[in-house]
């Protein structure tokens, strides 16, 4: 009888080990945020303009390492080596990843009214100059088109700004060189001294891992869910004109942003809140690895009647994973990091009030 009690022991210690490894978790959460003037806001500002509010969410990615082949010391020759490497998230749909955005924007809105705020709608908005020439968008549909392997989403219903949409669905945002945060003093002063707000996040899943290069092409990535910090999105590069192996990089640091005011060409009053490590999010998605890796061969160049023959031969290898995830799971976990970080910026920022 008493074997029988140890062996249900440890069944159930098992069980429940396995229970806790399957409990969502957040990892170390480190925000940072850069500030000026937040004093000067007590009592001034009643309004707030949401400028932009996006959540994009990685699904795929891929990338390549070649390397080139030729000759070598002492006569010989090598070929050329190429690596692919292909991940995916399966089980996810656009409803899935909408409902999270839509539920962070209400809860978004829900704080910054608690602090008396009233939110500028897109109709007054578009009476300013800044936005004269400005395209006016609905959220609710999902985009394919802004980033590679991303699913982008602004809120259903919320209504935006942007320079321009090219061809391929993708959105010219407008500002100097590109940073919408140059219009917004101005837009801030013709809005009566509104805060401008903008709220930008990346939930990503892979990342790079250290791959020893070695004697050929070598790639290895592994999954990890999170909110991002300082990071680019590396993916191959889809330019109709390329070398191979070519891969490209995107930003994608999540950031929760308020202006106020008109002070020259800048605002009187900024915070920039953001990571200064990605927000990990465990307990989500499967715990994994994937490498691809092309040794390059090494061979001679033999003369004939008919040529040159190289023994060398170029090398290629792929590897691809489709990685299953709960949709129910996801869309806790991602909100309860995205939550977390935009509730604290926010926050800090309403503290001035």
């Amino acid at each position: 009888m008493k074997q029988i009690k140890k062996i249900l022991m440890i069944c159930l210690l098992i069980s429940g080990g396995s229970l806790m490894a399957q409990q969502i978790q957040l990892g170390e959460f480190k925000p940072k945020d850069t500030s000026f003037g937040l004093g000067k806001l007590k009592g001034k500002a009643k309004k707030v303009y949401i400028a932009a509010f996006n959540v994009n969410y990685q699904v795929y990615n891929e990338k390549q390492d070649f390397k080139q082949g030729g000759s070598t010391l002492g006569g010989g020759f090598k070929g050329d080596a190429l690596a692919e490497i292909s991940v995916g998230l399966d089980g996810l749909t656009n409803q899935d990843v909408q409902k999270i955005t839509d539920k962070l924007y209400a809860d978004y809105v829900a704080q910054l009214k608690s602090k008396g705020l009233t939110i500028v709608t897109a109709d007054e908005a578009a009476k300013t100059s800044v936005y004269a020439d400005f395209e006016k968008l609905k959220g609710g549909e999902i985009s394919l088109a802004q980033l590679p392997g991303t699913l982008s989403s602004a809120p259903s219903g919320y209504e935006y700004f942007v320079k321009k949409v090219d061809k391929s669905g993708k959105v010219k945002s407008g500002g100097f060189l590109g940073t919408t945060a140059t219009l917004y003093p101005k837009l801030s002063s013709e809005l009566d001294d509104a805060i401008i707000a903008e709220v930008n996040m990346y939930v990503l899943f892979i990342e790079s891992a250290n791959a020893f290069k070695g004697n050929g092409a070598n790639i290895k990535v592994q999954t990890n869910l999170r909110i991002s910090g300082p990071e680019a999105i590396e993916m191959t590069s889809d330019n109709k004109v390329k070398f191979k192996g070519q891969n490209e990089y995107f930003m994608a640091s999540s950031g929760v942003n308020f202006y106020h005011g008109k002070m020259g060409m800048g605002a009187t009053t900024t915070y920039s809140g953001s990571l200064s490590k990605s927000l990990e999010i465990n307990g989500v998605i499967e715990d994994t690895k994937l490498q691809s890796f092309a040794n390059r061969s090494y061979g001679t160049a033999n003369q004939t009647v008919y040529g040159t023959f190289f023994t060398a031969q170029n090398k290629s290898a792929k590897n691809s994973k489709v990685v299953e995830v709960d949709g129910a799971k996801y869309y806790e976990g991602v909100y309860m990091a995205a939550k977390k970080f935009m509730d604290h910026h926010t926050q800090e920022f309403l503290k001035g009030f």
